[in-house]
């Protein structure tokens, strides 16, 4: 019985039913970092959040850094999200993908985004995350880069 549920449970969580649950669609505008909006292939118009990052806050350093470079891996492109819920502001929370890309992931390991580690427990974003630290890409160039979160905070 056990053997049963556990295959059952890795059929659920495999790639194959991930893209089951997958909402195609063209990325009509980016309103910042880690938000846009999609136009379904119903002709719907759906505000996406990013799964698992947060990017710098209109207002703060390296703000249209990120947000130029999310409209350069996706504006105007058909992209695949994987949806994990939706936020407090009705958002489409998702993971996205374009060409095969994580551009979620993309984000974060090329210093554009932190890994939101408060709503996220992913190791390959952590990882990314500190790959890009010590690297010193992007926003993590500064001397002192103030989360998004702390910067709200305030």
């Amino acid at each position: 019985m056990k053997l049963i549920l556990f295959a059952v449970l890795l059929l659920l969580n495999s790639p194959e039913s991930l893209q089951q649950s997958s909402q195609p669609g063209k990325v009509v505008r980016i309103v910042d970092g880690d938000t846009f909006d999609l136009l379904t292939n119903e002709k719907n118009i759906l505000r996406i959040r990013m799964n698992g990052i947060d990017c710098p806050e209109r207002k703060q350093d390296f703000y249209q850094a990120a947000k130029n470079a999310l409209s350069g891996y996706i504006f105007n492109k058909e992209v695949k999200l994987f949806v994990t819920g939706r936020d407090r502001n009705k958002r489409t929370i998702a993971t996205v993908y374009c060409g095969g890309e994580n551009i979620n992931l993309a984000m974060i390991r090329n210093g554009y985004a932190w890994h939101y580690k408060k709503y996220s427990t992913d190791t390959t974003y952590a990882k990314a995350e500190q790959d890009a630290r010590f690297a010193r890409k992007g926003l993590w160039h500064m001397d002192h880069p103030v989360a998004p979160w702390d910067f709200r905070r305030k």
